[in-house]
């Protein structure tokens, strides 16, 4: 998957629509995505990503958005864990 070079503008604005939800919700909270070579993005570094997925999830029915960015080591998407708060 060599052809990814950079993240859209489109896919920045929807981080920041995300990412506060995503690592900051109430519900649920996204840790933090570490990839299998042992690249880690906190939030802030999200934007430095060759690019990112938006996967949706349906928790206790309500959707809630994760975000799973491309790892620029090894070129693959880093799957998004979460925990549900209580």
């Amino acid at each position: 998957m060599s052809y990814i070079l950079f993240m859209t503008n489109e896919e920045k604005n929807l981080i920041d629509l995300y990412a506060d939800q995503a690592f900051h919700g109430n519900f649920i909270r996204q840790e933090i995505p570490v990839c299998q070579c042992g690249k880690i993005y906190d939030e802030k570094e999200l934007y430095n990503a060759p690019g990112v997925f938006f996967k949706k999830i349906d928790v206790f029915g309500k959707t809630f958005t994760l975000i799973e960015p491309v790892c620029p080591i090894c070129k693959r998407r880093i799957p998004a864990n979460f925990n549900v708060l209580n």
